[in-house]
């Protein structure tokens, strides 16, 4: 069934009828509550923060030891559905890099795979921002996630620095 399907079905409804089933969607799928709270009261600063927690949570999780990124990378992509700004958007991105830093830092990672997250992370925030055309916004805080690159293995460091430095360019 595609969305003129969809629509002509939900034309044939009353509005009490259409209430009802957005009550449902909203009580039944997380998405659909997230959008509607947004809808309702559309302070994307607040909004920021949440999924800024969620990404924090991914790393540093309340319950149990194990890293699950995948949670923080959801969060990212559930944000994107949401907000309007590309600001916004590219803070995320950036924070999202931000705390691969400095979990990676505080638990000394040995795996080449923590610092490529951190590279593939910090390129795509990047990529975003210029394509927005908000790199400069930004500059001080990316300069200063490569800094914090520093003492990372796997050559970590320069490749961060190689990256800023394409989309930087002075």
């Amino acid at each position: 069934m595609g969305l003129r399907d969809v629509k002509k079905e939900l034309e044939k409804l009353d509005q009490e009828e259409l209430i009802h089933h957005i009550s449902e969607l909203y009580k039944k799928h997380k998405a659909v509550k997230e959008y509607f709270d947004f809808f309702a009261n559309p302070d994307e600063d607040e909004l920021l923060e949440e999924f800024k927690g969620r990404i924090y949570e991914g790393f540093y999780p309340k319950s149990g030891k194990k890293l699950k990124v995948y949670k923080a990378r959801k969060a990212i992509n559930d944000f994107k559905k949401l907000a309007y700004s590309p600001e916004k958007v590219a803070s995320l991105l950036i924070y999202f890099t931000h705390v691969s830093t400095l979990h990676a830092r505080a638990h000394k990672s040995k795996t080449e795979t923590s610092y490529v997250r951190i590279e593939s992370s910090f390129e795509a925030a990047l990529k975003y921002m210029q394509q927005h055309l908000i790199l400069e916004q930004f500059k001080e805080e990316s300069e200063s996630i490569v800094e914090r690159c520093v003492p990372m293995p796997w050559n970590c460091h320069h490749q961060m620095k190689s990256i800023f430095e394409i989309y930087y360019i002075d």
